[in-house]
């Protein structure tokens, strides 16, 4: 995770900002444009807006895909562009699928379309992880793979703490079997959410030498509390992802959307930092 931890660094910014573009919540002179210029338009600015101020951007693949062929190659270009301003990007592709489909997955987004990093559903075991890992060995970019763990969504708990031992402990440790040293974290990384602080506690101790994503931040609910039981002993190992608060920003502020975002991403950066995140 060498590619994160690195810019994370130079920037003092443990911030990941997410780019979920959901057209209807555009600016009024986006929504007059056919829906993937919009979409073109509203990422570049977003993208260009957070620079200064994250550590990487994650793509959320489906609001892309939901556009066909247009959609997936402003896709490839966002990734590039972020590549051109020196950001990590993580494709929030979530695929958890087996041997040659699972190698064809990560072929695509970690190779054809080029992202730093990819998460991964591992409901079906090591096999559903494994070719993601191996293609971003290959690739050599600084990368590697976020294994979801324990979630942020509502309903995570009815599955992930259904078992015992629960499930999310059981995905813990297949990442800590499969992860290899990268830098100072292991390429494979868990997502871990800031939502539920008790799980986010016993995941760390699970996993204290992982880099964990960490969703939940802002819109969802999560705070720096949450985030603060994730540090692990150096007081770092977390990525914070925030999305919605920073691109939607302008719907509070009567702002242009590019100059909401960006405070929004310098404030978000700022409140990390007090919580004492850092890598």
């Amino acid at each position: 995770m060498r590619a994160l931890t690195d810019t994370a660094r130079r920037k003092d910014s443990v911030l990941v900002a997410g780019i979920d573009p959901v057209p209807s919540r555009f600016p009024k002179e986006l929504r007059v444009l056919p829906e993937a210029d919009a979409t073109r338009q509203f990422c570049t600015g977003i993208l260009e807006a957070v620079e200064h101020y994250a550590a990487a951007v994650k793509l959320q693949a489906a609001f892309f895909e939901r556009l066909g062929p247009a959609g997936m190659g402003i896709y490839k270009d966002l990734i590039y562009a972020a590549k051109d301003l020196a950001l990590p990007v993580v494709a929030d592709v979530k695929r958890g699928d087996i041997g040659p489909v699972a190698a064809a997955y990560a072929e695509a987004h970690l190779g054809v379309y080029g992202a730093t990093c990819v998460t991964v559903n591992p409901y079906m075991g090591e096999d559903a992880v494994l070719p993601f890992l191996e293609e971003a060995r290959r690739q050599d970019q600084g990368g590697g793979v976020f294994v979801l763990v324990a979630t942020s969504n509502p309903s995570a708990s009815e599955l992930q703490q259904s078992t015992d031992p629960p499930l999310f402990e059981l995905a813990a440790r297949l990442v800590a079997k499969l992860g290899e040293s990268d830098g100072d974290y292991p390429d494979a990384g868990a997502v871990v959410g800031v939502t539920r602080p008790e799980i986010g506690a016993r995941a760390r101790d699970l996993l204290p030498e992982a880099l964990f994503l960490a969703p939940g931040y802002g819109a969802q609910g999560g705070d720096t509390s949450g985030v603060r039981t994730l540090l692990d002993r150096q007081g770092g190992g977390v990525l914070v992802n925030s999305s919605r608060s920073i691109l939607y920003a302008y719907e509070v502020s009567n702002t242009d959307y590019r100059r909401s975002a960006r405070e929004a991403a310098r404030r978000t950066r700022d409140e990390l930092r007090t919580a004492g995140a850092h890598l």
